[in-house]
């Protein structure tokens, strides 16, 4: 093995190393927010965030923190100790990763038709929970999602009539407006929580794909140079056992 291969080896070895360093630092920000999240729930009272949303998110950056953190620790042991095994496992784990993000993105596109139906009934039967106050998380999702997106209904506050013309016939959910001690059709919210929803999502379209696209290319790029990484060591093992008797 010649110098060249070997310095190329070394710096690969580096790239990957910085690589999954910054991805373990994220995850441990990511887990440690979660944690703060979830132990600090009682004094985050002046949040215009439900207890059950923030729960619910404290959950999902505590299992997003831990898989970042675990992927990027595996990645910086497997190419600053160059363990084959580490280095296989790293890239099994990042390529089962990939492909099931591939396959979401597929399945979601593909009938993105059907899941904006699925969401739009989810949201009106969420909606008649919250009239016939049968499901808490409906009222926390709902309040929280009107406070904070500054929305109202579906696609307008006289959704609510809709809903319940008796309970909601002179004035929608107190959420719907920003001063809730006086709410009422007049000073409502005007756009729709969907339609808030979808205007923002079509409107930054552009950015939301260039940061999925970024994900998959840093992916790409972790597989590819633990590829390399591993082959490289498995050619120099041969090759350094002669030279070390």
């Amino acid at each position: 093995m010649n110098s060249l291969q070997v310095c190329c080896g070394e710096f690969i070895r580096i790239i990957l190393f910085v690589l999954n360093f910054i991805f373990w630092a994220a995850g441990g920000v990511i887990l440690g927010v979660g944690i703060y999240v979830k132990v600090s729930l009682n004094d985050l009272k002046n949040v215009e965030v439900s207890h059950d949303t923030l729960n619910t998110s404290a959950l999902f950056l505590i299992t997003l923190g831990c898989v970042v953190f675990l992927v990027g620790l595996l990645g910086c042991c497997g190419s600053l100790t160059q363990n084959r095994c580490m280095l296989l496992l790293y890239f099994t784990l990042v390529t089962l990763i990939f492909l099931a993000e591939i396959g979401l993105a597929i399945a979601v596109y593909a009938n993105k038709d059907q899941v904006t139906e699925s969401l739009e009934d989810q949201f009106k039967t969420c909606m008649e929970q919250y009239a016939n106050s049968t499901e808490s998380v409906c009222v926390d999702t709902i309040n929280s999602l009107q406070s904070v997106l500054q929305c109202c209904g579906e696609d307008n506050a006289t959704d609510w009539k809709a809903i319940n013309s008796t309970l909601y016939a002179t004035s929608p959910p107190p959420s719907c407006c920003k001063d809730q001690g006086n709410c009422n059709y007049e000073n409502a919210y005007k756009e729709g929580c969907f339609t808030t929803i979808n205007d923002f999502v079509n409107s930054n379209s552009k950015y939301i794909g260039f940061g999925v696209l970024g994900v998959a290319v840093i992916e790409l790029l972790g597989m590819s140079l633990a590829c390399y990484l591993r082959s490289h060591i498995m050619k120099r093992v041969p090759y350094e056992e002669p030279h070390a008797m």
